[in-house]
């Protein structure tokens, strides 16, 4: 089932985007809210952390779920559901007294908007024609750069005019989308009614679940939990005839190697989300607002630039853009290295030139990484890649932080150093990805 193209164009990739948009906004609004959180209910630093923590949890598991199920469902009903989820969770958050019942509303916003990335990362790598797909690509990954980019500045006006309360309200922006996306996307007739390998599911979340714990809490022991569960999970999804992650998925060894790209890649970029706006406080002395506005170029720029590589994507293929992309992407983070501490100013251009890469890259090496499933599989692979998407991401920002606490934030060495591993991650991550992905543009 292709979708028609110009219904795409004109209602799906724009309603796509602003479900994206403030699913994005949603994350890291609250980021910026965890001390406030903290001196109103009066919690220490580890119990509010579990209001980032358990989200990320549970919105990193729900990527891959959502798109296992979106092989049972019609995808309009599942959005619809994610997005009322979403809604109700924001709506119990805003009106909530309690601390506990706030991580509760943060996880229940979490089940919510997890599907919205991964349903409409399956919708565009599966059901939109071939031709447009790399722009909607494009359009999804500008998105989530713009929304990472500007959401500090959402999120400090609204906790600072308002009250960090106020930022649960944004989802309710998406109350009417749900009619109008029900309306844009047609009934599915390739659902596969397939049984649900429901203890598979939970091995995975608990596998999931301890990892992210485990380096965004710093609790080290959780290692081993973590070690035993894959190890069930691994062994079931070989033993069973309707596993829930297919081992025959990982067949593929362009399909490995876009993964080990992906998780090697991911956590370089949001390590540089985590560091710059820390470079801009700790170096050059910035308020919260100044910075924001000093990290809004590279967000728009990032934004144009995933606009740009989708067009590319549909002419040349994904692999020459995804190489682009990370050639653009090293040149910033050696920029960086080199310019560390001089000018805020300077920081700002070179962070224009690492977002850029970094969208470029994440609108192709999803299409890319597409194109080595057989189509019946390609759903659950990208639910598999945004898993190890997010996965990466928490990897990357807990050991930033760690090298960060190390090393000394008030020294411009250390972001010099950081940011020199993350140099070589990234040119590790393109090695292997020209192992297996080798067209050139012609």
């Amino acid at each position: 089932m292709d979708l028609d193209p110009r219904q795409v164009r004109l209602y799906i990739a724009p309603l796509l985007s602003l479900t994206i948009f403030l699913s994005v906004l949603n994350g890291v609004t609250f980021n910026l809210a965890v001390p406030d959180i903290a001196a109103d209910y009066a919690v220490s630093p580890a119990m509010v952390s579990w209001v980032v923590t358990a989200y990320i949890v549970i919105f990193a598991f729900g990527s891959v779920m959502y798109a296992r199920l979106g092989q049972r469902f019609h995808l309009r009903d599942l959005i619809t559901a994610g997005l009322l989820i979403f809604c109700l969770g924001s709506l119990l958050g805003f009106f909530t007294d309690s601390y506990h019942m706030l991580v509760a509303a943060r996880m229940i916003q979490a089940a919510g908007a997890s599907g919205i990335p991964a349903l409409s990362m399956v919708l565009a790598t599966v059901y939109v024609p071939v031709h447009i797909r790399g722009r909607l690509l494009g359009l999804i990954a500008s998105t989530v750069a713009f929304g990472l980019g500007i959401g500090p500045i959402i999120g400090g006006l609204i906790a600072g005019y308002l009250h960090w309360n106020y930022l649960f309200l944004m989802p309710l922006l998406l109350l009417p989308s749900i009619y109008l996306l029900r309306r844009a996307l047609p009934r599915q007739s390739d659902l596969v009614r397939k049984p649900l390998d429901l203890p598979g599911a939970l091995l995975l979340a608990g596998t999931v679940g301890c990892l992210l714990f485990m380096v965004n809490l710093v609790m080290w022991w959780l290692l081993l939990p973590a070690l035993v569960l894959g190890t069930l999970f691994a062994r079931r999804i070989i033993s069973i005839s309707y596993p829930f992650v297919s081992p025959e998925l990982f067949g593929s060894p362009g399909y490995l190697h876009g993964l080990l790209t992906a998780l090697l890649a991911m956590g370089t970029i949001f390590a540089t989300f985590f560091l710059m706006p820390l470079m801009f406080r700790h170096i050059y002395d910035m308020p919260t607002l100044h910075i924001g506005l000093y990290l809004f170029p590279g967000a728009m720029s990032a934004a144009l630039a995933g606009l740009v590589a989708g067009r590319f994507v549909d002419r040349c293929g994904a692999a020459p853009v995804v190489r682009t992309g990370f050639l653009i992407l090293m040149t910033g983070f050696c920029l960086i290295i080199l310019t560390a501490g001089q000018s805020p100013v300077v920081s700002a251009l070179c962070l224009i030139v690492a977002n850029s890469g970094f969208t470029i890259i994440h609108s192709s090496l999803a299409g890319a990484v597409s194109g080595t499933l057989p189509d019946g599989r390609v759903g659950l692979g990208m639910g598999v890649f945004n898993l190890v998407f997010f996965v990466s991401g928490a990897l990357g920002t807990a050991s930033a932080g760690m090298f960060l606490d190390v090393l000394g934030q008030d020294q411009s060495g250390s972001y010099s150093f950081i940011f020199a591993g993350c140099l070589a991650l990234a040119l590790a991550a393109l090695f292997i990805f020209k192992r297996s992905f080798t067209q050139t543009c012609k």
